[in-house]
């Protein structure tokens, strides 16, 4: 990671921008409740103090990836049953935790 003052926030919408209003951080917490999108909007938000901005800086650049395995079922002319095909990044590594290599508690330091 670059930079650091990194938080983050797992809760309803309202919850986490009240407290970051609140607060200017968000406080790490993980909402346990999983749920519907519509019930209260869980959501999950990521925030990063950049100080007294006098002038350009650097860009903040945030990526935030969705994988599903398998990512296509592959069906040919012949009429065999289709076949469930993995995109190759994911035959290279174990899970998605492995994939990224992140260990999200550099978030709680």
């Amino acid at each position: 990671m670059q930079g650091g003052n990194v938080t983050y926030q797992t809760a309803a919408v309202d919850e986490t921008r009240g407290n970051f209003t609140l607060n200017g951080v968000l406080n790490g917490q993980q909402d346990p409740t999983p749920r519907a999108i519509n019930d209260r909007y869980p959501i999950f938000a990521i925030s990063r103090d950049l100080g007294t901005i006098k002038d350009a800086q650097a860009p903040v650049v945030w990526a935030v990836g969705y994988t599903t395995d398998p990512a296509i079922n592959y069906t040919d002319l012949s009429g065999a049953p289709p076949i469930s095909r993995r995109l190759y990044y994911k035959t290279q590594y174990s899970n998605d935790e492995a994939l990224v290599g992140i260990d999200c508690n550099f978030l709680k330091r």
